[in-house]
């Protein structure tokens, strides 16, 4: 077997195993999930598994890491004061991946992740409202709205992939755009506050 077929499998391996783990935390923590109901479920064969994972943590972790890693260059590359641009490159992302998403927003992903997104899109807000605001100085306040801010929206997505996402990519698009321009005209007129 030629290199780049090798490759090709382990790819596809991984992906099944991905792909499969993420639907299993979505229904239940990742503590519950057993190599057997994993390997059963991704139709691959338990010395696949071991092949590329000590355990499930490890596999866990290495999605974590890649949906961070995806997340953070889809930020740093697409960055835009329009709020608009930036959720649509958001929710495509979020159409592509559904299954991570999912997993994502699930209730049973682990803190230490969603502390990981928490912070990157935190970070990616605050610097939208600081250049919206002509500032540089990131007030306690500030820190505080962002914070609200974040977790509402995280809270309208989670309810959106517990539909299965059957609400319009187009309408949330819109409605967070519109929750963002009244958080940054909110900002604006109380500017000496914040």
């Amino acid at each position: 077997m030629s290199a780049t077929q090798n490759d090709r499998r382990v790819r596809k391996s991984k992906k099944l195993l991905q792909d499969s783990l993420a639907t299993l935390v979505s229904e239940k923590g990742v503590h519950h999930i057993t190599i057997k109901e994993l390997t059963n479920k991704a139709d691959v064969h338990r010395s696949t598994f071991y092949a590329h994972y000590a355990d499930i943590y490890d596999l866990y972790e290495e999605m974590e890491n890649m949906v961070i890693s995806e997340l953070t260059e889809l930020i740093e590359t697409n960055f835009s004061l329009d709020f608009t641009i930036n959720y649509q490159i958001l929710f495509d992302y979020i159409a592509e991946n559904k299954h991570f998403c999912k997993m994502l927003f699930s209730n049973h992903v682990t803190h230490s992740f969603f502390d990981r997104l928490t912070l990157l899109f935190k970070n990616a807000c605050l610097k939208s409202w600081c250049i919206a605001l002509n500032t540089t100085d990131v007030s306690e306040e500030l820190n505080y709205l962002a914070q609200y801010h974040l977790q509402g929206c995280f809270a309208m997505i989670r309810q959106w992939a517990e539909t299965d996402f059957a609400y319009p990519k187009e309408k949330m698009t819109d409605l967070l755009s519109t929750i963002d321009v009244t958080s940054t005209t909110y900002l604006a007129t109380h500017k000496k506050g914040v």
